[in-house]
């Protein structure tokens, strides 16, 4: 993963990140560490989802990446508590996350179609 890149889509940091100022930050800190649990990424060919737990200044969170296999590249996809329907369960088995994970991929595509993202090199 030397050379590897992270995107952060604008709509979902917008969205996953609220108001909490330190939040990208520790996103890129923790994808830097690259310490993940890995998924199959349903639907999309030569990808991953690759979980994160983390400790940050607003307490345990869990962050989700779509990792494509090919470039080593990752996108960021949620950054959510400990707590929170989604994020305690970040598994298929979790209706409410294949719905949320959908959603995010959706946003995602259309920002990066758009240029509408943060790029971090590792």
């Amino acid at each position: 993963m030397i050379g590897a890149k992270l995107l952060i889509p604008k709509t979902l940091a917008k969205r996953e990140f609220g108001k909490m100022a330190n939040a990208q930050n520790e996103v890129v800190a923790a994808w830097r560490k690259a310490i993940f649990t890995s998924l199959p990424a349903k639907g999309y060919a030569g990808c991953r989802l690759l979980k994160a737990y983390v400790t940050t200044t607003d307490g345990p969170r869990r962050m989700l990446f779509l990792l494509q296999n090919s470039s080593g590249d990752s996108f960021f996809l949620m950054h959510r508590p400990k707590g929170d329907a989604v994020g305690d369960n970040m598994s298929y088995r979790n209706p409410r996350f294949a719905k949320v994970l959908q959603r995010a991929m959706e946003t995602a595509l259309a920002d990066i179609e758009a240029g509408l993202f943060s790029l971090i090199e590792r």
